[in-house]
């Protein structure tokens, strides 16, 4: 009865060891044959002609593999820079490098098909793309607006964006882009006047009263009918009290309540 278990069991742990020998053979071959795969799709591109590299690019954007995408687009700029399908890929691939996060790519790109294409019939669209691309990378300044370190923050991407969604508006005012592109415009006009006001009450709550009033001045001036509109003259009055420039207080208290009549002025 012991022999019989015993020998049982002996043929249980051949059974296992064969299993996993047999296993550990299936992943070194996988293993093995990952870089031959790999070398097989690098050939299969190479062999590809413009027109099968972008079916399968586009195929590939539908089905949002933007990797991949920009890799066949990629291969079509590099191998065929000139013709009909190296323009249609080359604004493909922009809004890959969009879709994946890479704006500077995107954006790159986006100039050197201004340059190399200035009268092209979609150069509007290359246009939102730059102003959206630069607005994207500002997402962070939003969520940030209202911290403490405000002052240092550079709205460089902002005012980028603003002047590509201009020039599409200025140049092509029928474009399908062109409404999305004025209600952009308008929102980033007021953040960058929020932007603005928040550093003018940043120098108001630290006792910089000219660094307050140039600020707050700033917004009215260059963003007129923004919503900070009236909580900039409300610090430039404050400001002007405090530096003994009564003239001046008086005056912008004017302008407050003559375009703000139900306005509260704040106790700074």
């Amino acid at each position: 009865m012991y022999q019989a278990e015993h020998k049982q069991k002996e043929i249980n742990m051949q059974k296992t060891l064969l299993i996993l020998v047999a296993s550990l053979g299936l992943t070194l071959a996988g293993c093995s044959s990952s870089p031959d795969k790999e070398i097989d799709e690098l050939n299969e591109v190479e062999t590809l002609t413009a027109q099968e590299l972008f079916d399968q690019a586009k195929g590939s954007l539908k089905g949002g593999n933007y990797a991949r995408a920009i890799e066949l687009l990629e291969e079509i700029d590099t191998r065929y820079p000139f013709g009909r399908i190296s323009e249609q890929a080359k604004l493909d691939l922009i809004y890959a490098y969009f879709k994946k996060g890479d704006y500077e790519s995107g954006q790159a790109l986006a100039d050197r098909f201004v340059r190399q294409h200035p009268q092209h019939n979609n150069l509007d669209y290359v246009y939102y793309m730059k102003g959206v691309m630069h607005y994207e990378q500002e997402v962070g300044f939003f969520k940030e607006l209202f911290n403490a370190d405000i002052h240092t923050r550079d709205t460089t991407n902002l005012k980028a964006s603003f002047e590509n969604f201009k020039a599409l508006v200025q140049v092509y005012p029928e474009s399908k882009y062109a409404p999305d592109s004025r209600q952009r415009m308008i929102q980033i006009r007021n953040i960058l006047a929020d932007y603005e006001l928040h550093v003018a009450k940043f120098y108001m709550e630290r006792d910089s009263y000219i660094g307050a009033a140039n600020r707050a001045k700033y917004v009215v001036e260059n963003y007129p009918k923004t919503p900070a509109v009236p909580k900039a003259l409300d610090i430039l009055i404050s400001a002007y009290k405090v530096l003994e420039l009564p003239e001046l207080a008086e005056q912008y208290r004017k302008v407050l309540l003559l375009n703000y009549p139900n306005y509260e002025l704040a106790d700074y």
